[in-house]
């Protein structure tokens, strides 16, 4: 039987990557910090494996017999580099020290961001071979998080994932967007540009996580210094929507009409700095830093090429999905129509 370790399995989307890895016959071994609720995966039949790679490593008897790594574990949720580096680049550290103490060499993969590359510029889709440049303290704290896992590479195959935005069932992220269409009918928009974004269902993700661990190019010793090229992958689809573009296609989603606000640059700033000093967690300069580029426009062409991955439905249906388990699950009391 196939053994994986998924940590950040208690998230949104190593919950889905658990189910998806023991509806495939895997055993799996989630990690998950003292506090986590793991109810659900233990009902899947997962092992929880109690560990928070922010203040330790692994526990060497949950890598035996493992074959691959599934690295999930981040913060996304703070502007603080000094926070977001001591989880998303100190615990990504002593999870390499883990599997170098433990003497194992299993198959990793890195789940990372498109923020550890940065922005596309002069209107033209970023792509896994540019050099990362990244705008956000949690862009630079996942970059450190790539340049630590790939000190692994000339002692078993690493392979790099860089999601763009997931949405799909259970992202609470996400939800945030959808809620202020469904009650009010109003979609903010920071800037007056509204840059393309780079998206991925969540389910399709998991399929690329897992298309990675078994038949993905892996990275060089080589990428230490700047992770980019072979054995990375964006995940993403070809559609770019805008962001105003993506309030529109929730709206539709919601069946609900829609009235898109531009927030002036000046203004989404100051919001983000107060929301910043009140410890609103989700919203910060950061993440207006990042609302505030040209473009997240990616494209990757080996996602097709050396994964075989395709879109298993349309945007629009993916949405639909989401907004139906959204109102199956009493996020939403608006009813259709």
């Amino acid at each position: 039987m196939n053994i994986a370790i998924v940590t950040g399995a208690t998230g949104f989307i190593g919950t889905r990557l658990c189910e998806q890895l023991v509806a495939c016959g895997w055993q799996v071994r989630a990690t998950a910090r003292a506090n986590s609720q793991t109810t659900a995966l233990a009902n899947l039949g997962a092992e929880i494996v109690r560990c928070d790679l922010s203040r330790e490593g692994l526990p060497t008897a949950a890598l035996e017999d493992v074959q691959t790594v599934f690295h999930l574990a981040g913060m996304t949720t703070s502007s603080r580099l000094d926070e977001l580096r001591s989880v998303n680049a100190a615990g990504t550290r002593r999870l390499a020290e883990s599997l170098t103490g433990a003497g194992v060499s299993p198959t990793v993969v890195h789940v990372s961001s498109i923020a550890a590359s940065g922005p596309a510029a002069n209107g033209k889709p970023r792509t896994p071979g540019d050099s990362p440049l990244p705008i956000s303290n949690y862009g630079r704290s996942k970059l450190e998080g790539e340049q630590a896992i790939a000190t692994l590479a000339d002692d078993m195959p690493v392979s790099i994932v860089r999601p763009s935005v997931v949405f799909g069932p259970g992202d609470r992220e996400g939800f945030r967007i959808v809620e202020p269409i469904a009650k009010l009918g109003l979609h903010f928009s920071p800037g007056w540009r509204s840059p393309r974004l780079s998206v991925i269902y969540v389910d399709d993700l998991v399929e690329i996580l897992m298309r990675t661990a078994e038949r993905g190019r892996r990275i060089s010793r080589q990428a230490v210094s700047l992770p980019a090229g072979e054995g990375i992958y964006v995940a993403t689809v070809q559609e770019h929507p805008t962001y105003r573009e993506w309030g529109t296609m929730i709206a539709a989603a919601l069946d609900r009409r829609v009235r898109v606000l531009p927030v002036p640059p000046r203004i989404a700033k100051v919001v983000g700095w107060c929301a910043e000093q009140i410890g609103s967690g989700a919203l910060h300069r950061d993440k207006i830093r990042e609302a505030l580029v040209e473009t997240w426009a990616y494209d990757d062409e080996n996602l097709t090429k050396e994964l075989d991955i395709q879109p298993s439905h349309s945007l629009a249906e993916q949405l639909s999905q989401t907004i139906a388990w959204y109102r199956a699950e009493g996020w939403l009391k608006q009813p259709a129509g």
